[in-house]
């Protein structure tokens, strides 16, 4: 449900997210999320933990996951879930645990592409600077 405690139907989603209602639809068809229940018409309705599932998904995939990666971190985080076993949650966290070492390089990565384009946003101020100068001074 979502903050008024309803259920909300895939353009409704769709609009929420800023993604089309056939994004939600495929990844309702691949599996990775499903909506809470369907009208008696047959619409597809949504709840508030199928909106944070959706949510998380879509982090990710901006951040260049893979949909096969987001489809096993979020098998993990849901055996994780529901696992009666403390050796399934060993497992579970241990490979959590190496989702999250990969997530940081991504970010230091992001980071180190970040401080390059913003070195050559720089040096092309600079350019700028230097053209319009230049033009200054042959009296243009």
């Amino acid at each position: 449900m979502n903050a008024s405690g309803r259920l909300i139907r895939v353009g409704e989603i769709a609009g929420l997210l800023e993604v089309s209602p056939r994004t939600v639809k495929y990844y309702e068809e691949i599996g990775l999320v499903e909506p809470e229940e369907r009208s008696a018409g047959g619409f597809r309705l949504y709840g508030e933990r199928e909106i944070e599932r959706l949510e998380r998904i879509l982090k990710m995939k901006r951040m260049g996951y893979s949909l096969a990666a987001i489809r096993e971190l979020l098998a993990v985080r849901d055996t994780a879930q529901e696992a009666d076993r403390v050796t399934v949650l060993r497992t579970a966290t241990a490979h959590l645990k190496e989702r999250e070492r990969e997530a940081s390089e991504r970010i230091l990565e992001m980071r180190e592409d970040l401080e390059r384009a913003e070195s050559m946003r720089r040096e092309l101020g600079r350019d700028i600077a230097l053209c319009e100068r230049r033009i200054r001074e042959l009296g243009g």
